[in-house]
């Protein structure tokens, strides 16, 4: 993802999206773009932000709030990319995710393996889904208001048992794991938290937070969101891209699904397209 500041240079180095560039850097006012549009093809997401707004690309009012932005727009969707502009700005994200805003420039990869990675936000400011290690990070906890945890591993113990609410389930990610009591039990869990009083904010985790984690978090969707599990799969997958529950976990999500819905709304087939 390659994320472009279109604020003034003064607004960029008080505070921007962690690993954003200035967007003069790439689009200058005079000299058009500076890098090939080669080495732009090299992302899949390019994503401008200027302070704020919500009108409409290429309005009047956009164009007079931040003409920056809408030069640089152009300038890419010019070039045959298809940039995305952040809904509110930059304002609105740094109020949600001011743990992902720094002064710093965050540019060159040994840098970037210096970041803390966050869980995947799975639903906006309820559900996540992550790895142990994550499930372990007191800052990630924090910042994210985490008040609720499902622990899917084996071996791995409850981090903060003091501090949060747990359901450790010690699911093993193989052929032979029976998710029978796992998927209602999660499923209940979770629903529970989200709606409580105040709601709570819950993390689903396994080892790397790709197959067991997936499973419960898709039967959760698939139960309370009422929706096939193709098309939880799909939400998942936009959201983690690194989701893959084992085919084991697929068939017995398939059977939930049909228990759920009275009959089979997606086969194997349709998950493999």
């Amino acid at each position: 993802m390659l994320i472009l500041d279109c604020r003034s240079a003064a607004r960029y180095k008080d505070s921007h999206v962690v690993t954003a560039r200035a967007a003069v850097t790439v689009i200058h006012p005079e000299l058009g773009c500076l890098i090939s549009c080669i080495e732009l093809q090299k992302y899949s997401i390019i994503l401008l932000y200027a302070e704020e707004g919500c009108s409409p690309v290429g309005s009047v009012k956009a164009r007079a709030d931040s003409p920056g932005l809408q030069r640089c727009f152009f300038q890419l969707s010019a070039l045959g990319m298809d940039p995305v502009i952040l809904l509110g700005g930059f304002s609105a994200f740094h109020s949600l995710y001011p743990f992902l805003c720094t002064p710093s420039m965050v540019l060159l990869e040994p840098e970037r393996h210096t970041l803390t990675i966050y869980p995947s936000e799975i639903l906006e400011g309820a559900l996540y889904q992550g790895s142990a290690s994550q499930a372990s990070d007191y800052r990630i906890i924090k910042n994210l208001h985490i008040t609720h945890v499902v622990n899917a591993t084996a071996n791995c113990p409850d981090a903060f048992p003091n501090m949060l609410c747990y359901l450790q389930l010690r699911l093993s990610d193989d052929a032979q794991q029976d998710l029978v009591e796992a998927l209602p039990l999660a499923s209940r869990f979770i629903n529970t938290a989200l709606k409580a009083e105040p709601a709570g904010r819950v993390l689903v985790h396994c080892s790397m937070g790709r197959s067991r984690s997936s499973a419960l978090t898709l039967a959760f969707l698939m139960e309370h969101q009422r929706w096939s599990l193709l098309h939880a799969l799909r939400w998942l997958k936009e959201r983690r891209a690194c989701t893959a529950p084992n085919v084991n976990f697929l068939r017995q999500l398939l059977t939930y699904e049909e228990q759920l819905f009275g009959s089979r709304l997606t086969t194997l087939d349709d998950i493999r397209r």
